[in-house]
């Protein structure tokens, strides 16, 4: 991995997040880490504000990294059959 650039790690969840930093306009930062978490510093570097990927305030904050949240998936079924085909005619 080149110098510099961040891993990213899978959630409990499984998804993974690149971290990300963003510079505010009022001189902050808003952070994405590789847990899903975003936290949101000031000018000085302290922390006023931190969302967790289950918080409903948090798909507010991930649009500014282009992230839209996204609902569980779960896989289909009925559609698969228990018995196989029989061999022959």
């Amino acid at each position: 991995m080149p110098r510099g650039e961040k891993r990213a790690w899978p959630t409990a969840s499984g998804r993974l997040y690149k971290h990300r930093e963003l510079e505010l306009a009022e001189g902050g930062k808003l952070v994405l880490r590789g847990d899903g978490s975003i936290t949101q510093t000031d000018a000085a570097g302290e922390t006023t504000g931190k969302w967790a990927a289950t918080d409903p305030e948090w798909a507010g904050h991930a649009l500014r990294f282009g992230l839209q949240p996204q609902a569980e998936t779960i896989a289909p079924h009925g559609r698969r059959m228990s018995d196989p085909r029989p061999q022959g005619g």
